[in-house]
Formats: C-alpha cells, structure tokens, sequence
C-alpha cells in the first residue's frame, strides 16, 4: 500500500500535535498541520493530500463540516475524516449540515488505538478515489435537530417553561418532546426530576465526556 499524504487540522494544538504524531509513526504522511477552517482549505488546495482529517468543532465560524463539504465539493478525489467528540453533529449546533455518505465520521473517545483512526484515513481515501463504495446514506444519527436542541437545554438544567420561551414552543410539546426522548433513551420513571437528570448524562455521554460532580 502507497504511502498516504494527510493535511490534519485541529483547534488544539497538543492534541493536533499527538494525532500528527502518531499518523507519523504509522507510516502516514502528515504534509501539514493546522488549527483553523481557513488555514485546513489552504493546506489541501496547496498539497492536495489523499486524505484531510480534521475536527468538527474548531470555535467561532466555519466547522468542520463545513470545511469536508468543500472539500468534496470542489476536491472529490480527496477523502475526508471528521474526527470528533460528538457522537452527532447536531448536538454542537442544530443547523449542522448532514455528513455525507462518503465521509468517514470518527468519535474520538471511541477510539482505543491509532489503527482505527488509520482505518478510518484508509477508507476515506478508498471511498473518494472510488475504490470503495460508501453507504447510501448516513445512518449512524438518529436524533432530529428538534431533539437535539431539546436534549441540550435539558443539559443545562433549564425548566420546562424556559425551554419553551427558548425554542418558541408551547409547555405541552417540550411536556411531549421530553417524555420522547426519555422513551428513545430508555429512561422510565415517574420522577421527572430523575428524568431529567438521567437525560442530562444520557446528553454529556453523548458528546463524550461526564458531567463534573
């Protein structure tokens, strides 16, 4: 197998470095390094890697996403990694754009080893260059925007009447919308205070780390 060429970009500078570090020593050549939208588009259109990997959630402005939907856009042949601590895009902004199918989508605490993120750098660049064929359709989400934004005030401990008053709904559908989620998350129970605490973890499992005590 040819050596692959990577243009990585991560906000954070330590973990950039110790994801690059490793891709290094696994045989990937990691052609480039950096820590904004802007500056991973100038990377790939300079070096033309086989493969971008790059976070999903890099601050204020363009994400991610928005930076593999470019990408793909105008660079086909360039496979794509979004590596990520949300397990769904739309739980760090509701009007997150779907992931392509052939976007390989990586949730960084559930990867054990570096082979899996080599795995995951191997099947974007099979999917882009068209030596593999990517799922029909992305199917790993499962929750609406609508519940994800729901989840996320639930999160912050925020009463039924304010969630209301914050996505313009009525009690009674945030009354409905809560008692779906907690039936999605398998959480029963007539305590809505346990109900809502068990969703609150159910909301910081999800994207990847606990809620402090």
């Amino acid at each position: 197998m040819s050596v692959l060429r990577v243009v990585l970009a991560d906000d954070h500078r330590l973990t950039a470095s110790a994801l690059s570090d490793s891709l290094r020593g696994h045989g990937v050549d990691v052609v480039a390094v950096v820590h904004s939208p802007p500056d991973a588009l100038d990377a790939v259109a300079t070096h033309r890697p086989d493969v971008l990997v790059t976070d999903l959630d890099m601050g204020p402005g363009p994400s991610g996403l928005d930076v593999a939907l470019k990408v793909k856009q105008t660079m086909a042949r360039i496979g794509v990694v979004v590596l990520t601590a949300y397990e769904d895009p739309k739980l760090v902004a509701p009007a997150m754009p779907q992931v392509p199918p052939d976007v390989v989508y990586l949730v960084k605490h559930r990867v054990s080893e570096v082979q899996e993120l080599l795995m995951a750098v191997r099947t974007a660049h099979l999917f882009a260059t068209g030596e593999a064929r990517p799922p029909k359709k992305a199917t790993r989400f499962d929750l609406t925007t609508s519940q994800a934004a729901l989840l996320r005030l639930v999160s912050q401990g925020l009463s039924n009447q304010a969630i209301a008053d914050e996505l313009q709904l009525t009690l009674g559908s945030v009354t409905v919308g809560i008692n779906r989620l907690a039936k999605k998350f398998g959480v029963s129970g007539d305590d809505s205070t346990n109900v809502r605490a068990t969703l609150s973890q159910r909301y910081f499992d999800y994207v990847g780390f606990q809620r402090e005590s």
